[in-house]
């Protein structure tokens, strides 16, 4: 029997005043909607994948969405946009229930529409080096070159393209904290080209871009300072850009049989923290909060009010997640949770031919550093967990871990 495909796209409105997530420092509420917070479904025989413009989803919200789906699997993913609505109950921003619920109604609703516009495809396989977008935020003047990889789906009779599946690791930040409006980021820019070249729905996955953005650092977007290069318009360029460069790239196809899916589950542990450490941080940010600017000041409030709640008792408390492997036969779609280093998909990559390595699915909770990061420190390792509200960073190798489960369901 041959792959079948079928894909769904959904809108949320999302009204002015609902909270955003992905900057601390960002002092205002959505002020209007530069472009639709979407929610996209992509069904592939009983096996889909889901993707929704926001910063993060909980994975209670995921597990959720698959357990209602009547799907085998289903894997629900973050575009991780830092313009979205805040939906993930608690995490990188307050709670917006009614939008999240809207948001799990319209992601049923697609994978329904999706399900029964399922035919039989082909498949083709494009990957596309530089592009000269990503960049390693951590060490901007280390050169990276990964790729935008991407499938295709058409209609076996028709030879109509059903949808573009397509994966770059790169963290959508081209707006700073400034911005107000509700966006998809560079994202949307590129979804649009895609469409707009194969008249057809683009799915896209961001990849492992945990250390990758467009080149700044994290700490950048801590300030209410506007970015002069972070505008709508680089946006555009750079979304444009990688569509450009997916529109001509070389096609080949893939041997596509009956799409399965392998998930195993995941145990993280949190890196020692003790109450003298977590009170000794505290004072240091109280002592910044004069001297620091308004957006600096709304992210030394977010950490000194974490640090407020902080119990021991919370590091007990494992955070629990998943890898799912979803094989198309000559290509493979690698779904891992949290924010992962770039590193993660460097590996995975090599295991076998043809594998896209995805972040942010089924649950984002924190960044996922490689080992070799732990010692430098920085946000990543160090600060997001309060904006996560987590107990403390990832223990030192839980990427690892992850990536050597997700090799294990590469080699089954």
């Amino acid at each position: 029997m041959s792959l079948t495909a079928g894909v769904a796209v959904r809108t949320v409105e999302v009204p002015a005043g609902t909270p955003l997530a992905g900057f601390a420092g960002r002092l205002s509420a959505n002020t209007g909607v530069h472009d639709p917070t979407s929610v996209r479904a992509l069904v592939l025989d009983e096996v889909a994948i889901v993707t929704v413009d926001v910063c993060a989803l909980h994975e209670r919200t995921c597990a959720a969405i698959e357990a209602a789906s009547g799907l085998t699997t289903v894997v629900v993913t973050a575009t991780h946009t830092h313009s979205g609505p805040s939906v993930g109950c608690g995490r990188v921003g307050p709670h917006a229930p009614q939008v999240h619920d809207a948001i799990v109604d319209a992601a049923l609703a697609a994978l329904h529409e999706a399900a029964d516009r399922r035919r039989p495809v082909t498949v083709d396989w494009a990957q596309v080096h530089g592009l000269g977008v990503a960049h390693d935020r951590r060490h901007l003047g280390r050169p990276i070159d990964p790729p935008l990889v991407a499938l295709r789906f058409t209609d076996s009779g028709t030879q109509e393209t059903i949808a573009t599946l397509a994966s770059y690791p790169c963290h959508p930040v081209v707006l700073d904290a400034t911005n107000t409006l509700v966006t998809a980021d560079y994202v949307h820019p590129l979804r649009a080209g895609v469409e707009d070249s194969t008249a057809a729905p683009c799915v896209f996955l961001t990849g492992a871009a945990g250390d990758v953005n467009t080149g700044h650092e994290a700490t950048s977007s801590f300030g209410t300072q506007k970015t002069p290069q972070r505008t709508f318009e680089q946006a555009e360029t750079l979304g444009g850009r990688i569509a450009a460069g997916l529109e001509a790239a070389l096609w080949a196809p893939v041997e596509a049989r009956i799409a399965t899916a392998l998930s195993e589950g995941l145990v993280f542990d949190y890196e020692p923290l003790t109450q003298a450490r977590v009170d000794a941080r505290r004072a240091e940010w109280e002592t910044q909060l004069a001297d620091s600017d308004p957006g600096q000041r709304a992210v030394l409030t977010c950490w000194i009010a974490w640090a407020e709640d902080w119990r021991p008792e919370w590091l007990t408390e494992r955070w629990a997640g998943r890898v799912t492997c979803i094989d198309l036969g000559g290509a493979t779609v690698l779904m891992l949770p949290g924010e992962p280093f770039l590193w993660a998909a460097d590996t995975l990559m090599g295991v076998r031919p043809r594998v896209m390595v995805a972040g942010y699915a089924d649950g984002v909770a924190g960044y996922l550093p490689t080992s070799d990061a732990y010692p430098e420190g920085g946000y990543e390792v160090e600060d997001a967990c309060m904006y996560y509200a987590m107990p403390a960073p990832f223990a030192l190798g839980s990427l690892e871990r992850a990536v050597e489960v997700a090799r294990s369901l590469l080699e089954a």
